[in-house]
């Protein structure tokens, strides 16, 4: 039995971050915007300052989900730091600046300065008691005479950084947002099972990012074509995942060339700068989890597809989404 995009909806309905409950968290995220505009007008230090943020990530997409237990509403704030362009091969100093100018900002807070065993910074979070709301900040050193594209050290550790452009990104997704208004449905859904499924990156094991899920439904968008019907967006995002020839994934609109060698086991280009591997981290055994999954799912969903009634296919739905899946509207 195949479910209609009204029955999908109350599902998603259930799985998004309401409206009603932004306003706290809105709240805090405004806060913070006023102490930075007002210590960015105000720093009149030479060298090295702050000179604009952006707000990013699944926060700015419109595809964030409802915090859980373990998957809190996480925001990514991007920091442009300007004055030195020698940071880009500096980023201990980097971080240990946006560390204090942090702290400049929320004196009283603690800042949460996660490094790896070789003492590089893998991320840098500020967490607000009472929501859970967690910042995750994002350094990165804008390229003279660029268009919009900056250096940012690598997410994770690893002491490398590359060039994109957040700027770009957002708008990336914002036109495949307008060009499909189940985009974001389809999106969200998929997060939800990479979650349910414990796909999600944890600790140094990078998982399935919500970043490289969104590229893979872009790419399809892209290359495949429109797909308003919800049910048939997330089917074909697990047939092609499960496929054992998946493609090097690359966008036309994208700055430089796909490199010759790579050692992930996939590439999933950077949409704004295609020599970015966007699933560099992702090693053989992660992959295959992932293709397991994935194949489970696109089985499940062809069978749910095949029972009659409304019972059983729900039944198959829940194995792939959990026991909080269902098709009638939230009261």
């Amino acid at each position: 039995m195949k479910l209609t995009n009204t029955q999908l909806h109350n599902f998603i309905g259930r799985i998004k971050l309401k409206e009603e409950n932004m306003p706290k968290y809105r709240e805090q995220v405004n806060n913070l915007k006023e102490r930075l505009e007002k210590k960015i007008i105000e720093d009149d230090r030479t060298g090295l300052k702050v000179t604009k943020y952006l707000l990013a990530g699944s926060w700015k997409k419109r595809t964030i989900l409802r915090p859980t237990g373990e998957n809190p509403i996480d925001i990514d704030l991007v920091l442009y730091v300007g004055g030195d362009e020698s940071l880009k091969n500096d980023l201990n100093r980097l971080h240990d600046f946006i560390v204090g100018y942090l702290r400049e900002i929320y004196p009283n807070k603690d800042i949460d300065r996660d490094v790896d065993a070789e003492g590089n910074t893998k991320s840098i979070t500020i967490k607000f008691s009472g929501t859970g709301l967690e910042l995750d900040i994002v350094p990165v050193v804008p390229i003279p005479n660029s268009n919009e594209y900056v250096w940012q050290p690598q997410r994770g550790g690893g002491g490398k950084r590359y060039t994109t452009s957040v700027t770009k990104q957002i708008d990336f997704a914002r036109e495949r947002k307008a060009e499909n208004t189940s985009f974001t449905s389809i999106v969200r859904a998929i997060k939800w099972w990479k979650n349910y499924k414990e796909l999600k990156p944890i600790g140094d094991d990078p998982g399935l990012s919500s970043f490289v899920i969104e590229l893979i439904v872009s790419h399809l968008e892209l290359t495949e074509g429109t797909e308003n019907d919800i049910e048939t967006g997330i089917i074909r995002f697990f047939r092609f995942v499960s496929d054992p020839n998946f493609p090097i994934i690359k966008f036309k609109d994208a700055i430089n060339s796909v490199p010759i060698l790579f050692d992930s086991p996939v590439y999933i280009a950077d949409p704004t700068n295609n020599d970015n591997n966007a699933s560099k981290k992702l090693d053989n055994s992660i992959w295959d989890e992932i293709i397991h999954e994935a194949n489970d799912a696109f089985d499940a969903l062809f069978i749910a597809q095949s029972k009659i009634s409304q019972g059983d296919t729900i039944e198959e739905w829940k194995h792939i989404f959990g026991p909080k899946f269902s098709i009638t509207k939230e009261d």
